[in-house]
């Protein structure tokens, strides 16, 4: 009876002081954490965004609108008043495409890095492909605007656009300034 009180006793202890030893030394706050958290607050949302190109080849820049969702899981989901593209054309830039899904990471204080693809349809002479996208982009909370870059080229369908070594189709890299504001809930 004895021997059961004493290992009883020990077991009791031990598990006290493993106790103990959690409250008293608990998780290190990390700055970087405190800051990623921050900026994740910041960037969640919904943005009516306007896209202007700053390559122009025409020397006439174009526009167009996005709505851009960030998750606070860190997807990225877009949708373009420019998707049903030009019917007909075989200009690179006018063909038809889906809604663009992909993901970003905070960089910085309330800056990001986002990259998206979506499939182009065929239209004119050229065929499918997929476009990948990349944002660069930094939010400014008080205003709740947002402003950065945005651009993307072209993969063949059939290649994988994500492996470094797969080169882009040869139309080029459009480019285009971003600019918007959050959407918010009145």
């Amino acid at each position: 009876m004895k021997k059961s009180r004493a290992i009883a006793s020990f077991m009791i202890s031990s598990l006290l002081a493993l106790t103990i030893l959690v409250f008293i030394n608990p998780h290190k706050a990390d700055a970087n954490d405190y800051s990623e958290n921050l900026c994740r607050r910041t960037v969640v949302g919904t943005y009516l965004a306007t896209l202007t190109e700053t390559n122009s080849i025409s020397g006439q820049p174009s526009s167009y609108r996005e709505i851009a969702t960030f998750t606070a899981d860190g997807n990225l989901i877009a949708n373009d008043s420019l998707a049903n593209g030009v019917p007909g054309s075989s200009n690179p830039d006018d063909q038809p495409f889906g809604p663009s899904q992909g993901s970003w990471k905070c960089t910085g204080n309330n800056e990001i890095v986002g990259k998206a693809l979506d499939f182009n349809f065929p239209s004119g002479s050229l065929p499918g492909n997929i476009a990948v996208t990349e944002y660069h982009l930094k939010f400014d909370p008080q205003a709740r605007t947002v402003n950065g870059t945005y651009k993307y080229s072209y993969y063949d369908l059939n290649k994988n656009p994500l492996d470094q070594k797969t080169k882009p189709l040869p139309y080029g890299v459009f480019e285009y300034s971003f600019q918007g504001v959050k959407l918010k809930a009145d």
